[in-house]
C-alpha cells in the first residue's frame, strides 16, 4: 500500500523525456530541405512536400556525373540527444533504402552518424525503432566506423534522411514523425 501511495503522489511527476518531429498531425518539416547530389555535380533530383499523412521525400538517384543521392534535412539548431536511447519512426516506402543521419558540424565534408532505415519496401506504414548507440561515423559517404557517443548525442544540430544505395532508381518516402525516446 505504501507504494502505491508513492505512485499517487510522485508517479504522475514523473518526467519521461520525448522529443517528436510530427510532420503527420503538426505539420512540422515545413523548413527542412531537400539536399541532392547537385551540390557536388550529380544530377539526382528529389523533393519534399508535407502531405495529408505527414513529409512525401519522392525523386530518382542518378549516378550521372558522379552522382548518387538526394536527401532532406532539418534546420541547423543545438538538438541535445543525451537523455535519449531510441529513435522511432513512422514511415512508408517504395524505390530505394534509406538512412536516417545525425549531424554535428555544418560543413558537409565533416563526419556525420547514420542508420540504415530497413524498411519492406512495400508502401506500407511501419514503425521502424532504431538504438541511438548503433548510428555509425560516416565522412563524405564513406564509414568511419565510430559509434555514436553520448558524449556526441549532446552535439547534434541537424537531423536528415538519405537514399542509402548508389543505384540510378526512383523512390518515394512518407514519414509521419520522428521520435527520440
Amino acid at each position: 500500500m505504501r507504494y502505491f501511495m508513492l505512485f499517487l503522489l510522485f508517479g504522475s511527476t514523473i518526467n519521461i523525456p520525448q522529443l517528436k518531429i510530427d510532420f503527420g498531425q503538426s505539420k512540422d518539416g515545413q523548413n527542412w530541405n531537400v539536399i541532392n547530389d547537385g551540390v557536388m555535380g550529380g544530377l539526382s533530383q528529389g523533393q519534399a512536400q508535407l502531405s495529408e499523412n505527414g513529409l512525401l521525400f519522392k525523386g530518382k538517384v542518378s549516378l550521372a556525373n558522379n552522382g548518387g543521392f538526394a536527401s532532406f534535412k532539418g534546420p541547423f539548431e543545438p538538438t541535445d540527444l543525451s537523455d535519449f536511447e531510441t529513435v522511432k519512426i513512422r514511415l512508408r516506402s517504395t524505390g530505394c533504402q534509406f538512412a536516417m543521419t545525425l549531424e554535428m558540424y555544418e560543413r558537409f565534408y565533416y563526419p556525420y552518424f547514420k542508420h540504415p532505415l530497413q524498411t519492406s519496401g512495400s508502401g506500407e506504414w511501419e514503425i521502424l525503432e532504431l538504438k541511438l548507440s548503433d548510428f555509425k561515423a560516416y565522412q563524405m559517404g564513406r564509414l568511419v566506423g565510430t559509434k555514436l557517443t553520448d558524449k556526441e548525442k549532446k552535439e547534434i544540430i541537424r537531423l536528415g534522411v538519405i537514399t542509402n544505395e548508389k543505384r540510378e532508381i526512383p523512390f518515394e518516402l512518407e514519414i509521419d514523425y520522428i521520435s527520440f525516446e
